[in-house]
């Protein structure tokens, strides 16, 4: 790694994925299910959870069956309890946590009710606090491996740095992971345990057409940044070998987001225009 890398990254070192032990949550799908098979390919030993456990194991059968599966709602915090001690009674250790399991709903923040939103924290911010709050305490007791004890890797959003219209409780909880990520990342670095926060922009996944059909707003199919899960998690991978504080696999959104922290107005200009757009494709 060269001084320039070391430098952007938390420890400056460069970890091996062969053998590397990596617990993703929701990993049936989308992001989570990419990285999985991209961790596989690099010869890391993985713990897979998510709800559909059918999905799991047909992800595993392509993977060889050598990866540990179990049926997780991390809306549960007995489930996350089991899945990370399961977990290390497996394997013996556990190198990078992946919080990714979330979901959000399409619709305007005053007509979803505090039981909705409810659910979304307790999925979304309660299940990442409380796969940390067990998997810390052991990680902070493991040996080093290539100079770090562990990781946490939190998937967050770019919605975490700016409010986006019909998607506020959602975007609420990225900024609230955004926050848990920040402080860990300061509080947990001088003990050998790196804290990594990323922020995918709209991911081809099945997270749109979720938010549709719990929500009552169909988006239109507009221009606008994307990437592919493939993207995303290759840019994962190489934040777990040399652990860096933030991901932001769309570099370009990054800079217009620091624009819009310092000029608000205009970043809401720019929200009022998708806002109409949105409001036009779906005339009440």
């Amino acid at each position: 790694m060269t001084s320039a890398a070391a430098a952007r990254t938390l420890f400056g070192v460069s970890r091996q994925l062969k053998d590397m032990v990596v617990a993703i949550t929701g990993a049936s799908a989308g992001i989570g299910r990419e990285l999985a098979q991209q961790l596989d390919a690099r010869g890391a030993k993985l713990a897979l959870c998510a709800r559909r456990l059918d999905r799991l194991e047909e992800l595993n059968r392509d993977l060889g069956n050598r990866h540990f599966l179990m049926r997780v709602d991390v809306a549960s915090p007995t489930d996350c309890g089991m899945f990370i001690l399961h977990t290390l009674e497996h394997f013996g250790r556990i190198d990078t946590l992946v919080a990714n399991a979330g979901y959000g709903q399409y619709r305007q923040t005053h007509e979803m009710s505090g039981e909705d939103v409810r659910k979304m924290f307790a999925t979304n911010v309660f299940g990442t606090t409380d796969l940390i709050h067990v998997a810390v305490p052991h990680m902070l007791k493991q040996q080093p491996r290539d100079g770090v004890r562990g990781q946490v890797m939190i998937v967050s959003s770019a919605a975490a740095r700016r409010g986006v219209p019909y998607l506020g409780p959602y975007a609420a909880t990225k900024a609230a992971q955004l926050s848990i990520a920040e402080a860990m990342r300061v509080e947990l670095k001088d003990k050998g345990i790196a804290v990594t926060s990323v922020h995918p922009v709209m991911t081809k996944t099945e997270f749109g057409d979720v938010a549709e059909t719990v929500g009552d707003v169909k988006l239109p199919r507009m221009g606008g940044p994307s990437q592919t899960v493939e993207h995303v998690a290759r840019k994962m991978i190489r934040a777990v070998e040399n652990p860096k504080r933030e991901v932001w696999p769309h570099t370009a959104t990054r800079v217009q987001l620091a624009f819009a922290a310092l000029f608000p107005g205009v970043a809401d200009f720019v929200m009022e225009r998708y806002r109409r757009k949105v409001d036009e494709a779906n005339p009440r």
